[in-house]
C-alpha cells in the first residue's frame, strides 16, 4: 500500500491492528511489531491517548484478545468518522471504561450523526523540555478551568523537542494552537527517522532552526511557514525584561512560569473564539432576525413578493425564509457599505487579510474578471507598460484596454501534443525587461501579470520568479492571477508557489543580516568587473532599493467555500496607494451588491482559518491517490494516461533552483522518479524546479480513446453525471478540490474503468468523434501592426491595445474575411490582414487574436485545424474582423521585430462548430 504522508501511516497501522485482532489463531508476533509501530507515530495525537495504546498493550500481555479487539474496534470506529470530536467524549480524561465495553457504538460502516448541535474539538501542541514529567501537571492545570461555558472543546500533545513538534503540525489537522517553554531541545533522537522521511521534505521552503537564537522562537517562525493560522504562546521563566523583543514578538501572547494555566487556557479559548468570528455573517444573521417594514428597495425583502404569490411561491419553498429574511438592501442596522467600509465588512477584510497573509483584503461580489480590472486600474495609466503572458484570462487584456496601458505579451511554453500551453519563461521575461531597459523605457514598465496556476496546474516558483526580477526591476507591481488556487496559502507544500507566502518569504528574506551580507559580497566587482552578475544582468535584488508590491486576485468560489462570483484581492505593497484603489474599487463595484455573496466571503476565510489544513491536506491525498490508482491500473492504462510533471514541464525548468543566497544547484531528477505519488515524493520533486504541476489537477490523455476531450466530456455528464470544465483535443482535466470525498473520488475511479470496458467494445467511438492524431501548433509569438505600436524599435513590441480596440468598434474602419481557401492564398502570398477584435476559442479559454494583431499564417492553420463550439469575437457566418487599410497608418510599413509572417498551408476547412 502507498503511504501519502504519516496520518496515512497513522491510519494503515490501527487498521492492520484491527485486522490483527481478529484473527484465530491471535498473530502475537505480528501484532506486537505493529503496536510497536504505531506507539511511536500515535503520540503526536491527544485522541485516543496513551494510556488506551498501554491498556492495549496490557490486554496483548495477558492474552486477553476478546478485550482487546472490543478496544481496538472502538478505537477505529471513533478515528475514522471522527466521532471523538462528539461532546460525550470527555478530554483530559482517558475514557478507558467505555473504550473496554462492546458494541458501545453503531456499526462500523453508519455514517456519522450531524454535528451541529455539538462543540467544535481541537487539540493543542505543548513543546516542553521535559514533556513526559510535566504532562499529567498541564491535564490536571488546565482541566480545572474548563467550564460548561466554554464554546470549545479541546486536549493537549506534549512533545519535547523541535523536530517533534514539526511533525506534529504536520501530520495532526487538529491541532490549532501550540504552547512553547524556554530550552527546548532542537531535536532528541527519538524520532529522527520520521522526521527525516515524513517531515523534512516539507521544510524545503522555509528558513532551517537557528540554534544560536531562541530555539522557540525560530520554532514559532518556522510553524507560522508551514501553518499560517495557528496561534501561538510562550510560557517563559525569564522576566519580562529580560525577554527579547525579538523573541517575545513571534508569539500572540506571552505568559510567565508562576501558575499559568488560568491565562493559558483563556488564551487558547480566546484565540479560537476570535478565528471563528465571522462579522459580516453575525450581523447579517443578526438583522434578519429583526422584523422589518420596507419603504425601500427591493420587494423580494423577507420573501414579501413571494409569499403571498399563488405564482412563484414554489420560489420560497426552493430557497427556504432564511434567504428572504437576510435579502436587504440596507447598510444600516449593524449592516456595512461594501465600497465604504467602516464596519463589519470592514472588520471581515482585516480578518481575511490575516487569514492569507496580505496586508489588505478587499470583498468583490462580481468575480475575479472584475477584480482583475480594479488591479489594473489601479496600478496602471494610459501610456504605461505592462508585462502580461498570453494565457491570460479574458479579462486581464480587457483590463489593460480600460486603463489604456501598452501590453507586451509574454508567450508561455506550448506543449503542443496535448493542445496545451505551460507557463511563461523566466528567461523570456528577464529578456523583456532588459531590452525595456536597453531602450530607456524601464521606468515605463510599471506591472507584470501572471496566470498562478495555470488552468492545467502549472505554478510558477514565485519566490524565484520575483526575486529575480526585482533584481532588474526593484519596484515593479506584480499582479498574480490565482483564481484557481485560493487554496494554496493553506498547505505547507506550496509555500512560496503561491504568491503571498512567497510576498513573506522575500520579505523575510531580504531583511535578514544573513541575506545583507551575501548580498554585499554579490556586488563586490569581479575580474570581469561586473559587479556580481550573471550573463550581464543583475540576479539578486537591492535590499535598499526594493519596494515589495505583489496584487493577488482568488475566485474564493472555485476552490474555497463561497457562492459564484466571490473573489478576493489581497495586497501586500510598499507603495499602497489606498485612495486610488479605493476609487478604482469604486469604479467597479456595484452600489447594490449582493450580501449573501459578501456572508459567504466571511464564511469562507472562517473556515480556512479554522480547518485549512485538513481540507487542502484531504484534497492533495486524493488527487494523488486518484494518480495512482489511474497510472498503475492494468485495466486504463491502455486508454489513458496522467500528464505528469515530465509531460507538462520542460526538462531544464524541473532540474535547476537557486538556494537561500546564490549557490546554483544542477540536480537532475530522472524522469522515472517524477511520478511518485506521495506528499514527500512531490516536495522533493518542487525543491528544483521554476515550474510545478499541482497535484489536485490531473490532466488525463485520451489520445488512446479513439474520441475527443468533447466527446469524453459529454459522454461524463450524460451517462455518468459527472461535470468537467476543461478539455482539449485529447485531454480532460479532473479537479480534486476541498468538497471531493473518497466516495466521489471511488465513483470517478469506477467510471473511468466501465469506459475503458466500452472503448474496447468500440461502443463508445461509433457514437463520438474520433480524434486525429495530428498535433496543431499553438500560435507562437504575436506581431503587431506599425499603426498601433506607440514605441517603435526594441525586440518587443508594446501594443496601444486601447487605440487599437476603440478603431475596431468603428463599423467604417472594418470589414470581415472567411476562413477560406482564398483568404489563406492571399496570406500566404505576403497579403497582411489586422485582427479589429478579441478572438477567443474555448479551449483554449485566452485571446489568440487581440486588436491590432496581425493574423499570420500560423494562426489561420490554427484555426482551421481547432473543432470548438465557441470563439468568442469570430463569425462563422462572416468570419474574422478585420481593419481596412485605410484605418492603418503605414500599413506597408512593418517595424523591425515583425519578420516574414508568410509560410504554406495544406488546408481550407472552415473551424467546426461542432463539439
Amino acid at each position: 500500500m502507498k503511504i501519502f504522508d504519516l496520518k496515512e501511516k497513522r491510519d494503515h497501522l490501527w487498521s492492520r491492528l484491527h485486522e490483527l485482532a481478529k484473527l484465530t489463531p491471535f498473530p502475537t508476533t505480528a501484532f506486537a511489531e505493529i503496536l510497536e509501530s504505531l506507539s511511536t507515530i500515535d503520540r503526536f495525537w491527544a485522541y485516543p491517548g496513551h494510556e488506551v495504546l498501554c491498556q492495549i498493550s496490557e490486554y496483548l500481555k495477558r492474552q486477553q484478545f476478546s478485550l482487546l479487539l472490543h478496544i481496538i474496534t472502538n478505537c477505529c470506529h471513533q478515528l475514522n468518522f471522527e466521532r471523538y470530536r462528539l461532546s460525550r467524549f470527555i478530554p483530559f480524561q482517558t475514557n478507558l471504561e467505555k473504550f473496554d465495553k462492546p458494541a458501545l457504538f453503531e456499526t462500523q460502516h453508519s455514517e456519522p450523526p450531524a454535528c451541529s448541535d455539538q462543540k467544535p474539538y481541537f487539540e493543542v501542541l505543548i513543546v516542553h523540555p521535559f514533556a513526559e514529567t510535566y504532562e499529567i501537571i498541564y491535564r490536571e492545570g488546565l482541566a480545572a478551568f474548563i467550564t460548561p461555558n466554554d464554546e470549545f472543546l479541546y486536549d493537549i500533545v506534549l512533545v519535547n523537542c523541535a523536530e517533534d513538534a514539526l511533525t506534529a503540525v504536520l501530520c495532526n489537522t487538529d491541532i490549532q494552537a501550540c504552547v512553547y517553554l524556554d530550552d527546548i531541545a532542537p531535536a532528541t533522537g527519538r524520532s529522527s527517522d520520521l522526521f527525516a522521511n515524513y517531515t523534512r521534505p516539507l521544510l524545503f521552503n522555509t528558513q532551517p532552526l537557528d540554534t544560536a537564537m531562541s530555539v522557540a522562537a525560530n520554532l514559532c517562525r518556522t510553524i507560522r511557514d508551514l501553518r499560517p493560522n495557528l496561534d501561538h504562546y510562550l510560557i517563559s521563566n525569564r522576566t519580562s525584561v529580560d525577554l527579547a523583543w525579538n523573541v517575545r514578538s513571534q508569539f500572540d501572547r506571552v505568559l510567565f512560569h508562576l501558575d499559568p494555566f488560568r491565562g493559558l487556557h483563556d488564551a487558547i479559548i480566546n484565540g479560537l473564539r476570535n478565528r471563528l468570528s465571522t462579522p459580516f455573517f453575525d450581523a447579517l444573521r443578526a438583522y434578519s432576525l429583526h422584523r422589518k417594514t420596507t419603504f425601500h428597495a427591493l420587494p423580494l425583502s423577507r420573501g414579501a413578493s413571494v409569499r403571498n404569490s399563488p405564482w412563484i411561491r414554489d420560489m420560497l419553498d426552493f430557497y427556504g425564509e432564511n434567504i428572504f429574511q437576510a435579502e436587504t438592501s440596507s447598510t444600516q442596522g449593524g449592516l456595512d457599505s461594501l465600497l465604504d467600509p467602516t464596519g463589519a465588512i470592514k472588520q471581515a477584510h482585516i480578518k481575511a487579510a490575516t487569514t492569507f497573509g496580505a496586508h489588505a483584503t478587499y470583498f468583490v461580489t462580481n468575480g475575479t474578471s472584475t477584480s482583475n480590472k480594479i488591479v489594473m486600474q489601479a496600478n496602471l495609466g494610459p501610456g504605461d507598460i505592462v508585462l502580461i503572458s498570453s494565457d491570460s484570462h479574458k479579462s486581464i487584456p480587457y483590463a489593460v484596454t480600460l486603463s489604456g496601458a501598452y501590453p507586451i505579451f509574454l508567450e508561455p511554453y506550448p506543449l503542443t501534443e496535448h493542445d496545451l500551453c505551460g507557463g511563461t519563461e523566466l528567461s523570456q521575461i528577464k529578456a523583456v525587461i532588459l531590452d525595456l531597459k536597453k531602450r530607456g523605457l524601464l521606468h515605463r514598465l510599471k506591472q507584470i501579470t501572471l496566470t498562478n496556476s495555470t488552468f492545467d496546474g502549472v505554478i510558477y516558483n514565485c519566490e524565484k520568479f520575483m526575486m529575480e526580477i526585482l533584481a532588474i526591476k526593484p519596484d515593479i507591481i506584480f499582479h498574480w492571477d490565482e483564481a484557481w488556487f485560493a487554496f494554496a496559502h493553506f498547505h505547507p507544500l506550496y509555500i512560496g508557489f503561491s504568491a503571498m507566502s512567497a510576498a513573506r518569504k522575500i520579505r523575510e528574506r531580504l531583511k535578514s543580516p544573513e541575506y545583507r551580507e551575501f548580498f554585499a559580497a554579490m556586488a563586490k566587482p569581479t575580474q570581469s568587473g561586473s559587479p556580481g552578475h550573471q550573463n550581464d544582468y543583475p540576479t539578486y535584488p537591492d535590499p535598499d532599493l526594493v519596494k515589495l508590491r505583489v496584487y493577488v486576485t482568488q475566485s474564493t468560489h472555485k476552490t474555497l467555500t463561497a457562492f459564484r462570483q466571490g473573489s478576493m484581492i489581497h495586497v501586500t505593497d510598499d507603495c499602497f496607494n489606498e485612495s486610488r484603489f479605493l476609487e478604482t474599487f469604486r469604479i467597479h463595484t456595484s452600489t447594490s451588491p449582493n450580501y449573501q455573496l459578501v456572508a459567504s466571503l466571511d464564511i469562507g476565510r472562517r473556515q480556512v482559518a479554522l480547518e485549512g489544513f485538513q481540507l487542502v491536506r484531504r484534497a492533495v491525498l486524493l488527487a494523488l491517490q486518484l494518480r495512482q490508482r489511474i497510472s498503475e491500473s492494468d485495466t486504463l492504462r491502455p486508454y489513458f494516461s496522467i500528464l505528469h510533471t515530465d509531460t507538462l514541464i520542460p526538462a531544464k525548468q524541473r532540474s535547476q533552483r537557486d538556494d537561500a543566497y546564490g549557490s546554483l544547484h544542477t540536480d537532475t531528477i530522472p524522469i522515472e522518479e517524477t511520478n511518485n505519488f506521495s506528499i514527500t515524493d512531490t516536495a522533493n520533486l518542487w525543491l528544483n524546479a521554476d515550474f510545478c504541476v499541482d497535484p489536485t489537477r490531473i490532466t488525463l490523455g485520451l489520445r488512446n480513446t479513439g474520441i475527443d476531450g468533447s466527446s469524453f466530456r459529454q459522454l461524463l455528464m450524460t451517462r455518468y453525471d459527472i461535470q468537467v470544465n476543461k478539455t482539449s483535443r485529447n485531454t480532460v482535466l479532473f479537479i480534486i478540490n476541498i468538497g471531493a470525498t473518497q466516495a466521489t473520488v471511488d465513483y470517478l475511479f469506477q467510471v473511468l474503468n466501465e469506459m475503458a470496458d466500452l472503448f474496447s467494445g468500440d461502443t463508445v467511438k461509433k457514437s463520438a468523434k474520433t480524434i486525429i492524431h495530428t498535433d496543431i501548433p499553438f500560435p507562437g509569438q504575436r506581431y503587431f501592426h506599425a499603426a498601433f505600436l506607440p514605441l517603435p524599435g526594441g525586440k518587443y513590441a508594446a501594443l496601444d491595445i486601447r487605440d487599437a480596440y476603440f478603431c475596431g468598434l468603428d463599423p467604417d474602419q472594418v470589414y470581415f474575411i472567411p476562413l477560406s481557401a482564398e483568404t489563406i492564398k492571399s496570406a500566404a502570398a505576403g497579403c497582411m490582414f489586422v485582427s479589429a477584435s478579441f478572438v477567443i476559442p474555448y479551449p483554449p479559454g485566452f485571446p489568440v487574436l487581440v486588436p491590432g494583431q496581425i493574423i499570420t499564417l500560423e494562426i489561420l492553420t490554427y484555426f482551421q485545424q481547432i473543432r470548438v463550439s465557441e470563439i468568442h469575437g469570430y463569425s462563422f457566418d462572416q468570419g474574422f474582423k478585420i481593419f481596412k487599410n485605410d484605418c492603418l497608418i503605414n500599413s506597408n510599413q512593418l517595424s523591425d521585430m515583425n519578420p516574414d509572417i508568410s509560410g504554406n498551408v495544406t488546408h481550407s476547412d472552415k473551424p467546426s462548430k461542432q463539439g
